[in-house]
């Protein structure tokens, strides 16, 4: 086997892996979330380049958590609304949505 097709193979095997590593470990923060009321303390709606995404930054507890969204997501929300979100607790992180 040649050395490049070799390194070309093992390329593609380790993003593979970690493809699936990732997925599996998005999935269990998202099983392990459970609902709570947050506030929102930011919104960056606007987006100027295509590939842009909208800004919410959310506080919960005291911590804040910035969630990138759509811009027609984005704009359901005001500033200061309470909210209900999902937060695992185990992974200290925060979804809008699951």
């Amino acid at each position: 086997m040649k050395p490049m097709t070799f390194i070309i193979i093992l390329a593609v095997a380790i993003a593979v892996v970690f493809f699936v590593k990732t997925n599996n470990k998005d999935n269990a923060v998202r099983k392990d979330a459970k609902p709570v009321e947050a506030i929102v303390s930011k919104l960056r709606c606007e987006q100027r380049l295509k590939g842009d995404k909208s800004l919410v930054v959310i506080e919960y507890k005291g911590k804040s958590y910035s969630v990138f969204t759509s811009e027609k997501k984005c704009y359901q929300f005001q500033l200061n609304q309470q909210i209900e979100v999902f937060y695992s607790k185990k992974y200290d992180k925060l979804f809008l949505e699951l």
